[in-house]
């Protein structure tokens, strides 16, 4: 993480700047969400299965943090601090992330007067760093906890806690894995299929690997109030916007986006029979709930394109129901890295939404209130498999049996 502060930089032209330069370096942008005075970025650089990393940047223009970004990352953070310095106003101000700031000379102090020789108490040693745990607070099983491990979760008690305080998390549940692992593999073949022009892709597929992992998210109720003002009547922009709000929004089913595409074009024909269109000024304020669930990891994991939380399938947290040979993922975001992810998703979700309630969207604040947040271990199954060469992964929920995403061929390979 790094402060730039008195660099007088406008957040959404630094925005602009960093999608170009990252592209040009071979960067592949995933997914960009924006805020009032943040923006977030997803992306990659490599192949199919590289995986994707996250940049979060946050503030005003002359004070925000740039987060998210490995610090051995060398070729992103040039990147980065290279557009910062391509934004600023002032540049004279910029210090890298890689500066240390000094300490301010101790100024002269006057002469002490000459008393006899004392024997000065010595200095307090400085208090050292807690090292990491190697056995666990309640039953003593031995533990391997690594320096990015926030909270760390007992395999033979199931006892959860942070490892810097060792303190106990209490909100912490998890989903039960009700798939074998050939029912795993079942739901990855029929993803294989999905299309008129991958039929019969799964024929010629070799599994060559099928592994349960316990994935972590963050969980937490969100209400939000939006207020925008806008320009209506000039024309089907609003119906433009709900279309792509349908096809981008990965909580709504395919029947669902269908129906909105229908009503958007219905309603994008309409207006178009309109002889006279009037434009006229409006503002609107409208209200939404969420349970938000995020990854509790800090890389991204490219096969789970999105999660809901089956919220009543959820369960206390009990170690006995989490099966001996799957692999148990630990946390890498504390909680309060966790909801501000939550909170810019959110904002850009709600921009969204106000965006196709207009033509022209000129104004619009959003103002996110956020719950406690949750943690929940989500079973997922890995089915890797390869293809005429190629490997490929997907991911099955093992609580309900849904596809969460992965890779496939565009096209059947005859």
């Amino acid at each position: 993480m790094a402060r730039y502060q008195g660099l007088g930089v406008d957040i959404k032209v630094l925005l602009e700047k960093l999608k170009s330069s990252m592209e040009k370096q071979g960067y592949k942008i995933e997914r960009v969400l924006t805020g009032e005075t943040s923006f977030l970025i997803e992306y990659k650089k490599g192949g199919m299965l590289a995986a994707k990393e996250t940049l979060s940047v946050k503030g005003v223009p002359d004070d925000f943090v740039v987060s998210g970004v490995r610090e051995d990352n060398q070729e992103a953070w040039f990147i980065i601090e290279d557009a910062i310095l391509a934004s600023a106003k002032n540049p004279q101000a910029f210090k890298s992330h890689t500066e240390q700031i000094p300490a301010p000379p101790t100024p002269p102090q006057p002469a002490a007067p000459v008393m006899p020789p004392q024997t000065a108490p010595p200095p307090p040693a400085p208090k050292p760093a807690q090292p990491l745990p190697t056995n666990c607070s309640r039953c003593g099983a031995p533990i391997t906890v690594t320096q990015e491990d926030l909270i760390f979760t007992c395999r033979y008690c199931g006892f959860t806690m942070t490892v810097a305080s060792r303190e106990e998390l209490k909100a912490h549940s998890m989903l039960e894995n009700r798939l074998l692992s050939q029912q795993a593999v079942d739901a990855a073949r029929k993803y294989m299929d999905k299309g008129i022009f991958r039929v019969g892709v799964s024929k010629d597929a070799q599994i060559i690997d099928v592994k349960l992992r316990y994935v972590p998210f963050w969980v937490c109720q969100a209400t939000t109030n939006t207020f925008l003002k806008g320009v209506a009547g000039t024309g089907v922009m609003g119906e433009i916007h709900q279309a792509q709000e349908a096809v981008s929004d990965k909580r709504s089913s395919g029947l669902a986006k269908f129906g909105k595409l229908i009503l958007a074009g219905a309603k994008a024909y309409a207006e178009t029979q309109q002889k006279d269109k009037s434009p006229r000024h409006v503002s609107y304020s409208f209200s939404n709930t969420y349970i938000w669930p995020t990854l509790a990891r800090r890389t991204m994991i490219s096969e789970i394109n999105y999660y809901d939380v089956p919220a009543a399938r959820k369960i206390p947290f009990d170690v006995g129901k989490v099966p001996q040979d799957a692999e148990f993922l630990n946390i890498e975001l504390n909680e309060e890295e966790a909801k501000a992810k939550i909170r810019t998703e959110i904002e850009a979700k709600e921009r969204l939404i106000a965006s196709g309630k207009v033509d022209t969207l000129e104004t619009c604040s959003v103002n996110v209130t956020l719950g406690e947040a949750e943690l929940v271990h989500a079973p997922v199954w890995f089915v890797h498999y390869t293809l005429k060469g190629e490997n490929y992964v997907i991911a099955v929920d093992g609580c309900e049996g849904k596809v969460l995403g992965g890779g496939r061929p565009l096209f059947s390979i005859g």
